[in-house]
């Protein structure tokens, strides 16, 4: 027992003395290249090239994915669009993952450094460490916010970092109103803040049609869990839940058949099976054999409710979240962090399930007029009119 306690004493210093590195890292190089003053955000005379200043493109990541979309729909309306990686990252290989993610993208992609002396009508930051490399650029500044970043960390430099950047001067413009609530509540910011609508992309999910009378029927529930590591995500509280829940139904001859996806390949759930991270025809094969969809949206909300609603999956949701934010009531299954809640509401729509007939229509009619060609043109409009 003090061998094994001795182990993971060490693995524990070693993980925390690595985030500690990278922490160290991040705020070092934010050091280097800014002083913490606000910007003159100076207007633009026009409007016709958009610099989008990103990370390194990563395979499955939906921020990014976003990112692209917007930029890609704004190409659509007339606009030079450029991706500059202030990671330095190979330009093929930013081309190969991006078209990975989203097939049709449109735009150019460059490296930070070859266009540090371009002048640009628009600068669009696309997460907090962005806004500090966009603050070299020249050219009207855009934060263009997905999430209230700073909830990413526990308290400590890279939280205070991603705070101050909505107080840097910047026009924020954030993917629903969730964020700009939380901006007031928690900084200091004069900026201007708009908003466009939170959207998803209708034909990639094609409507699958479910007859709800057969879950009246049902002695086994399949249902996909959307998870992640990260803590927003609650994976932990999540997994506790659903095996709590899962024993719970089991007394009622119930089986609750759980299927994650989202995590990497190589984690390990305590319930359940690890479906790892999947393509959009992955995913909605997934929500096809499943008979409900489960989500925490902790912070903002993320697509993946949009796209199981879009599917005709009911979901299940955190009243704790941001859902209620975004959709009205009788729009899911919102629960809290009792298991019974779930196990007691999984049953009562097993008996009545014309009841999630109705969550069905109601939600997706809530969704019927989003798109993403919708929100990039509300984008448009909003610095066409700066």
């Amino acid at each position: 027992m003090k061998f094994l306690n001795s182990i993971k004493g060490i693995v524990k210093n070693y993980y925390q003395s690595a985030l500690n590195t990278h922490e160290s890292r991040i705020i070092n190089e934010i050091l280097e290249i800014d002083d913490f003053l606000p910007i003159e955000n100076k207007v633009p005379y026009k409007i016709q090239n958009i610099c989008f200043v990103v990370p390194e493109i990563e395979k499955h990541s939906g921020g990014i994915t976003s990112v692209l979309r917007l930029g890609t729909y704004l190409s659509k309306l007339g606009f030079d669009v450029i991706y500059a990686s202030f990671t330095e990252q190979n330009i093929n290989n930013m081309i190969e993952i991006s078209k990975y993610n989203l097939k049709d993208v449109e735009g150019s992609f460059r490296k930070l450094s070859d266009v540090i002396n371009k002048k640009f009508d628009i600068i669009v930051a696309t997460s907090w460490i962005s806004v500090y490399y966009s603050k070299k650029l020249e050219g009207y500044k855009v934060y263009f916010v997905q999430d209230y970043e700073p909830y990413f960390f526990k308290l400590s430099e890279r939280y205070l970092m991603a705070k101050k950047t909505y107080e840097q001067g910047f026009h924020i413009i954030s993917l629903g109103n969730w964020n700009i609530e939380q901006i007031k509540k928690e900084c200091l910011s004069y900026s201007r803040m708009d908003w466009i609508d939170f959207p998803y992309e209708p034909k990639e999910y094609e409507n699958i049609k479910r007859d709800f009378s057969k879950y009246r029927n049902k002695r086994r529930i399949k249902i996909a869990v959307y998870s992640k590591e990260d803590g927003k995500r609650i994976p932990n509280l999540l997994q506790g839940i659903l095996k709590k829940t899962a024993l719970e139904l089991k007394k009622d001859e119930i089986e609750l058949d759980i299927l994650f996806f989202g995590f990497e390949s190589k984690y390990k759930p305590q319930i359940g099976k690890n479906m790892g991270k999947l393509n959009k025809y992955e995913m909605w094969k997934l929500y096809k054999e499943c008979d409900f969809g489960m989500v925490a949206s902790m912070t903002n909300i993320s697509l993946v409710p949009y796209e199981m609603i879009s599917t005709g999956l009911p979901i299940i949701e955190f009243k704790d979240g941001s859902y209620t934010y975004f959709f009205e009531d009788n729009t899911a299954i919102l629960i809290d962090f009792n298991y019974k809640t779930l196990a007691n509401k999984l049953k009562y729509y097993l008996s009545n399930p014309e009841r999630l007939e109705s969550i069905m229509i109601n939600s997706q009619k809530q969704i019927g007029n989003l798109s993403w060609k919708h929100s990039a043109e509300q984008f448009a409009n909003i610095i066409e009119n700066v």
